[in-house]
């Protein structure tokens, strides 16, 4: 069989913005997603200054989207509420409706996206990749590992210690509004809330919890939600009166928040997203590392620059963020750290400000933000 250019395993963010990138640059490209239909996903749906702008570079117009405006950061610690500015103006939008619409740019400049395909197996041998699914066999020249949180059979992340869960509501009128122009984020004893408003006036709750919640409640979402909105009274007052747009949330277990992938898995095969690095959750930059993995990967395979080289030089970026991303998560779990922190972040809004921007990415992988706008030249080996 001939090969294609590339194979992109998993058609979330990471996926779609990799085959975009290297078809309207003249590659042939597969996608493979394995959901039939587009379908909630454990994410926050919260889009920081950077995930906008390469979003826009990808050719998305979030506004025409109905992505909200977000420029408060709302914040719940150690029974003490306080509200900083954000350093940046955020927005708003579903993954439901932002992986769809990726997809969709993807396949309007020429890639192949199949739904309801499910990988069965992956084998590089260093020139070519072979990808299975249950019925059909691709070659290509290389391949992108886009999962997200999932894990393909063979090709295991380490896993972690937290479960996380998403779910739509529809808020009263009186809890709407107070969530207007808020990103909301509350601290508890075995992990955190979040929720901001998106699209179609619907408010997105994301909420983690350690192996003691759930031994707790189990697998009983309406408990969990009800246990928390009692032990964080911002969060019972935004559910009070909301209503759930579907039956039950999405869910995953065993996330590694600050995984880094060292080991390569081949030469022409790129981790990317999830894949690649695993940012704490209470950052909001997960979609900027996305994306940005996803843009420097196609990058990397239109300079026909190896995936251990992009690899290092990208997570060698990722340094300082994770860094403070890791003192930031050891602090909420301990009660002194959070008491103290609550203290000075009630006298000293400007304070969660900076950690805020501490905890952003800056892509680094063009030398300019000029490159945005002219992206390297796509050469063909």
């Amino acid at each position: 069989m001939a090969a294609i250019d590339a194979v992109v395993i998993g058609g979330g963010l990471a996926g779609a913005a990799f085959a975009l990138e290297l078809a309207r640059h003249g590659r042939d490209v597969v996608v493979l997603e394995r959901t039939a239909t587009p379908h909630l996903k454990v994410c926050g749906d919260f889009l920081g200054g950077n995930a906008q702008e390469l979003l826009a570079y990808l050719g998305l117009d979030l506004k025409s989207m109905g992505a909200t405006a977000i420029n408060t950061l709302r914040l719940r610690i150690a029974n003490r509420t306080t509200e900083a500015p954000l350093p940046f103006r955020a927005a708003g939008v579903s993954r439901l409706r932002l992986d769809q619409a990726l997809l969709e740019e993807a396949q309007r400049v020429g890639a192949r996206v199949i739904r309801g395909s499910t990988v069965t197996g992956l084998v590089a041998d260093g020139s070519t990749v072979l990808v299975r699914t249950g019925t059909t066999a691709y070659q290509a020249r290389t391949a992108a590992l886009a999962t997200g949180k999932y894990n393909l059979r063979g090709w295991q992340r380490d896993l972690g210690s937290l479960s996380a869960f998403k779910m739509p509501f529809s808020l009263s009128s009186t809890a709407q509004r107070a969530l207007d122009g808020v990103v909301a984020l509350a601290i508890y004893d075995g992990g955190y809330i979040g929720a901001c408003l998106v699209e179609d006036q619907t408010a997105t709750l994301c909420w983690l919890a350690d192996r003691r919640l759930i031994g707790q409640f189990g697998g009983d979402w309406s408990a969990q939600l009800a246990h928390l909105a009692h032990r964080t009274e911002m969060f019972g007052d935004l559910l009070g009166g909301a209503t759930p747009r579907v039956k039950k949330p999405a869910a995953v277990s065993a996330i590694p928040f600050g995984y880094l992938r060292r080991a390569i898995v081949a030469d022409n095969v790129f981790p990317i997203g999830d894949q690649l690095a695993v940012i704490p959750s209470f950052t909001g930059d997960g979609t900027t590392l996305a994306l940005s993995s996803a843009i420097a990967a196609a990058w990397a395979v239109m300079e026909n620059r190896p995936a251990a080289q992009f690899q290092s030089s990208f997570i060698g970026a990722l340094g300082a963020q994770f860094r403070w991303g890791a003192v930031i998560g050891a602090g909420l779990k301990t009660k002194i750290a959070c008491r103290l922190g609550s203290f000075v972040i009630a006298r000293c809004p400007w304070v969660t400000t900076t950690l805020v921007q501490l905890t952003r990415f800056e892509p680094k992988f063009w030398p300019s933000r000029r490159n945005l706008a002219s992206p390297p030249r796509a050469t063909h080996a």
